[in-house]
């Protein structure tokens, strides 16, 4: 069964449902959670053109997702989950993957999130899903049209 679980998280509606249902599933299987966060490619790019601009940029975008990744954490051992946090940046596909096989986990949990155009992004046509590079399993949770959404905090 299921023993390193690592649930990917950031911050939104659909992030946290996957905490959640990560957290149940963890709970069930007395499994030990990883919970990583990753930063977009191009989150420091406004400090950078606002800098070239002559102004100054006073949002740190890293120290948010930092904050939020401390919150599940807490959140998780306030359910007495054995979780651990981790801060990337970059690309999502390709720190998952990274993260997973560095972690030797047995599952990957993370949100439903559609692209406008049609498709996820955990797999496309110019490259392996995330399901064909992760030597794990994968679980999607997906919402169902009346499920409100779900705060980690909750």
């Amino acid at each position: 069964m299921f023993k390193r679980v690592l649930l990917c998280y950031d911050g939104s509606d659909v992030g946290r449902r996957a905490l959640k249902r990560g957290a149940e599933l963890a709970i069930l299987v007395g499994a030990r959670v990883f919970v990583l966060s990753i930063v977009p490619n191009g989150m420091a790019d406004a400090a950078v053109v606002a800098g070239a601009a002559g102004h100054a940029c006073i949002v740190d975008e890293q120290e948010g997702h930092r904050r939020l990744l401390d919150e599940s954490v807490e959140w998780l051992k306030a359910r007495n989950v054995a979780a651990e946090g981790y801060l990337a940046s970059g690309n999502n596909l390709e720190q998952i993957v990274a993260f997973a096989r560095r972690l030797a986990v047995d599952l990957i949990v993370l949100g439903h999130y559609p692209q406008p155009a049609g498709g996820f992004w955990w797999g496309s046509s110019q490259r392996a899903s995330l399901a064909e590079r992760a030597n794990c399993c994968v679980f999607v949770a997906v919402s169902q049209p009346d499920d409100a959404p779900s705060s980690a905090q909750a």
